[in-house]
């Protein structure tokens, strides 16, 4: 390989099919590498590549039109093909060896301001409640992900058979998830209730589909496709991002534990951490969201799961409602008659 282009264009051919690595990233990797790295360093000998030649092509440019965190992302693509061609012995030397972002950028790299905040939920709730009464297909992925503050490409690949209403938990398997790791989900008696309505609002052809956010044909929806309809509910003012942010920071308003906060959300809390997660975690994760989900009941949630549970029965978690319709081991079983 002589070329930066070359280097590029084969990485590029090798994550496209890693499996290992989310879509999102792959998607968003090969968007970037092309259209921002490939027309600014194609030609680039690799012999002739230094942090000067990157600075004054690459980095430079793009500070111009971009923001940091996008050419961070840039550099931290094209140093992953370097190493791994440089791994492989495609090259003969890595000319960016020991070259990061901060060798560019001593500015401090701020996170993405949230769109929604706390003050927010007195208004946000009834909006994605009156959403889902009026059409509980396009409601339903909003207030499920509020309510548990799941990624969204997560969210979109749920199964009827990955939710449970004998042990009343939602699981995530591990291929489904960010962090590669199986994350399992308490159900409240609410959520139960917002599933038996949901289910039965759906279309028969849809009604026989294995996913929870069907589309026409029985595939499951697209990231995309979430996306799109999310701007729809928003009107353009927040995004899924923005409903996980504003959940983890509500937990914290009504006194849930740190740590017990980034289990729910699935953030990865380190191996030693992780070492010493006792057995209730579960049961202290379902008081979580019940006392969550209370909150969101206060303004509005109740309407759409028309579940009525009383506060005493969610702090001692003895509320136990079975939905019209709710028998069996699965949702499957929450069929219309």
């Amino acid at each position: 390989m002589k070329t930066v282009g070359e280097v590029v264009r084969w990485w590029l051919s090798r994550i496209e099919g890693d499996k290992a690595r989310s879509a999102s990233y792959r998607g968003s990797m090969v968007s970037l590498m092309r259209r921002h790295v490939l027309p600014r360093m194609d030609k680039v000998r690799v012999s002739k590549l230094d942090r000067v030649l990157l600075d004054d092509k690459l980095v430079f440019p793009m500070h111009q039109e971009l923001s940091p965190r996008t050419v961070q992302k840039a550099l931290q693509g094209i140093g992953q093909a370097f190493r791994m061609a440089e791994g492989q012995g495609r090259i003969a030397t890595n000319p960016l060896a020991g070259t990061t972002f901060r060798d560019f950028y001593k500015g401090k790299l701020r996170p993405k301001p949230a769109s929604l905040s706390r003050v927010d939920l007195p208004e946000l709730v009834p909006h994605l409640v009156d959403v889902f009464n009026r059409d509980p297909l396009r409601g339903m992925l909003p207030l499920m992900m509020l309510a548990h503050g799941t990624r969204i490409a997560e969210t979109l690949k749920a199964r009827w058979t990955h939710i449970s209403l004998t042990e009343r938990v939602w699981v995530l398997p591990e291929a489904n998830t960010k962090t590669r790791r199986e994350h399992a989900l308490p159900l409240t008696p609410q959520v139960l209730g917002l599933l038996a309505r949901y289910r039965h609002a759906l279309p028969d052809p849809r009604l026989k589909a294995q996913w929870l956010f069907p589309v026409r044909g029985g595939s499951p929806m697209a990231t995309t496709s979430g996306h799109a309809l999310m701007r729809e509910v928003s009107g353009r003012e927040w995004t899924s991002h923005d409903l996980r942010k504003l959940m983890r920071s509500s937990l914290a308003d009504i006194g849930i534990d740190y740590m017990v906060g980034e289990l729910l959300i699935n953030h990865s809390l380190g191996s030693v951490v992780e070492t010493y997660l006792t057995r209730d975690d579960m049961e202290r994760r379902r008081e979580a969201l019940e006392r969550w989900h209370s909150r969101l009941d206060e303004l509005g949630f109740s309407d759409a799961h028309g579940v009525e549970v009383a506060v005493p029965a969610l702090l001692s978690n003895s509320a136990k409602v079975e939905p019209p319709g709710a028998s069996g081991d699965s949702c499957a079983s929450l069929g219309r008659e």
